[in-house]
């Protein structure tokens, strides 16, 4: 077959396994790390069923203006102005759980929060 060195043996072998813990890698985030998503239709929708998230994709806690900072469950104008104020005094936020330092945010809202900001 092929006349190789156990040298090339093991560089073959081991580019082997990199390729298949890549396309492992691959599998998960595309079949398994997948977030779930709810479709309602009917009467439900209609009404406004409150299981629905209001928003396409994270918020970027960086950059985003207060309106859209608002848009985040429990996080009304006057929350969202006050992060918009404290990154303007403080900077970019570095941590997601740097969102505890504004006043009013604690551990409960972060919670409900968490998984919808972004920093990037």
């Amino acid at each position: 077959m092929l006349d190789l060195t156990a040298q090339e043996r093991k560089v073959l072998v081991t580019l082997g396994a990199l390729a298949l813990l890549g396309l492992a890698v691959i599998a998960y985030r595309t079949y398994i790390d997948r977030p779930e998503i709810r479709v309602v239709s009917g009467r439900r929708a209609a009404e406004g069923f409150s299981g629905v998230v209001k928003q396409v994709g994270a918020v970027n806690i960086n950059t985003a203006d207060a309106d859209k900072i608002a848009s985040l469950p429990g996080i009304g104008p006057k929350m969202a102005k006050d992060i918009v104020d404290y990154r303007a005094a403080h900077g970019q936020y570095l941590f997601k759980e740097d969102l505890m330092k504004v006043g009013g945010i604690g551990p409960k809202t972060f919670g409900k929060i968490k998984e919808l900001i972004a920093l990037e």
